[in-house]
């Protein structure tokens, strides 16, 4: 059997995109492929998240004929240099970092994604398959669907919490958050960042959280809006574009990049409905958990990753 080499930053702080690789591993494994993720550091290993991830370091482990390479969107333009001879796969979760580190010379055309030695890439929404395939319209494309850990879920009672990730879009954060403090819409709310902490620590957090503010943009499809839907909250902010197809204003409050005005006025709204009708907010958050627990759970996550690696394996 081939064996599956996933690559893979030695970045310790939290990264929806690290966990994911890790994840992708785990996946694999239990499915019966040889995979392994690779890190470059002897010893390292993310300490942020429980895991028992099948770790490798690449001055002890070769490639040999018959590795596939998996290879993250992040290592840049000159990703298909990696393990030369042996096919890659790229793992592209954020179609907007793919032109990171390219020339704007019209006549430089040297990409990855169209070496013949890089046969597909994932991708993690629809929107972010839309982007490469417009590109690079040979590429073989692959969508994989994340799962949220059932880690997220919503405690016995909600707590007059709001959640936010301080590091996205930081401008927009104190824009919105001064919108809202000066018309007093905050009063009565504890304001809490998520930022650095380990993965138990935030799955607690949201379970406890009413409202998540959601400001990543643009993404391929951002985790903690998801994550925080999964917990019970009730998201208002960036669908990051990636983040369209489930922040749906059936169960959430989408509002468009940059336009702060209108995120503090949909936030003022939810939080108003958290003080006049809790039943209310307690019912949209419901909704959000059901969606993700329909369209994201862990099951097709990992049908779908398994099938995709049946598919490429056998030349499919």
């Amino acid at each position: 059997m081939a064996r599956i080499v996933v690559l893979c930053p030695d970045h310790d702080a939290p990264s929806g995109g690290v966990r994911r690789l890790y994840r992708h591993v785990d996946v694999l494994a239990r499915a019966g492929f040889d995979a392994v993720l690779l890190h470059q550091k002897p010893g390292f290993r993310c300490t942020w998240f429980e895991n028992a991830t099948r770790v490798a370091y690449a001055a002890d482990t070769p490639f040999r004929p018959g590795d596939w390479v998996v290879v993250p969107e992040v290592f840049g333009p000159d990703l298909a240099k990696i393990a030369p001879g042996l096919p890659k796969v790229v793992f592209n979760q954020n179609a907007y970092l793919t032109f990171t580190g390219y020339s704007v010379d019209p006549a430089d055309r040297r990409t990855p994604y169209t070496h013949p030695e890089v046969r597909a890439a994932l991708v993690v929404s629809d929107d972010n398959r839309d982007y490469l395939a417009y590109p690079f319209p040979r590429l073989a494309l692959h969508r994989v669907h994340y799962g949220i850990d059932p880690l997220f879920r919503p405690a016995p009672a909600k707590r007059p919490l709001v959640a936010y990730m301080p590091r996205k879009n930081a401008a927009d954060v104190v824009q919105v958050v001064n919108l809202l403090k000066h018309r007093g819409a905050l009063d009565g709310f504890r304001l809490v960042p998520v930022d650095g902490q380990p993965e138990a620590a935030v799955a607690a957090l949201l379970a406890e959280a009413a409202v998540f503010l959601s400001f990543g943009h643009p993404e391929g499809c951002p985790l903690p809006p998801l994550e925080a839907m999964a917990s019970g909250c009730v998201v208002v902010g960036y669908h990051g574009r990636g983040g369209r197809e489930y922040l749906l204003p059936e169960h959430a409050f989408p509002v468009e990049a940059g336009d702060v005005v209108g995120f503090a006025r949909a936030a003022e709204r939810v939080l108003a409905l958290a003080r006049t009708d809790p039943s209310q907010l307690l019912e949209l958050g419901g909704r959000a958990r059901a969606f993700v627990a329909e369209n994201y759970s862990p099951r097709r996550e990992e049908r779908g990753i398994v099938s995709i690696w049946q598919a490429l394996l056998s030349g499919r």
